[in-house]
């Protein structure tokens, strides 16, 4: 049971609408072996068609090193990225996908895109980009880049 009090607060909801959003990612991913934050990781490797260094995972998913660090050994031993060293800079290694990590590239984004797609449903265009529009602003006030 959630106090009226909580119920009523913007700061309760949001956190609460992602703790969801992020549950759902979570059983969307499962069959992969993959977590939300590793396939934000994927999802910024297919988009930018580049490699990325620790420090951009570090600044794209919001955590720390060490955590970021055993999200991409996981993500090395499951065969999705690999190491290399930048051309530039030896002392920086760059994270990379593997043949493997690209095929997937449409799969999971399609079954992704379905999943959150039925939720969705029940908002209607208006709605959906007003959140959106609503969520980009609130991350912009709070310093989200």
């Amino acid at each position: 049971m959630i106090p009226k009090f909580l119920n009523d607060a913007l700061g309760f909801n949001i956190h609460r609408v992602g703790v969801l959003f992020r549950r759902e990612l979570i059983r969307t991913l499962a069959e992969y072996n993959m977590t939300p934050e590793q396939w934000q990781v994927m999802a910024t490797l297919w988009a930018i068609h580049r490699p990325l260094s620790q420090n951009d995972i570090v600044k794209s998913t919001m955590k720390d090193k060490p955590t970021v660090s055993r999200m991409i050994q996981r993500l090395e031993k499951n065969g999705w990225i690999e190491k290399a060293p930048d051309r530039l800079d030896a002392r920086i290694t760059m994270i990379q996908l593997t043949g493997k990590g690209s095929s997937y590239k449409n799969e999971i984004n399609k079954k992704v895109q379905s999943h959150f797609a039925k939720i969705f449903r029940h908002l209607d265009e208006d709605e959906s980009i007003q959140f959106e529009t609503t969520l980009k602003k609130l991350r912009y006030l709070l310093g989200d880049d």
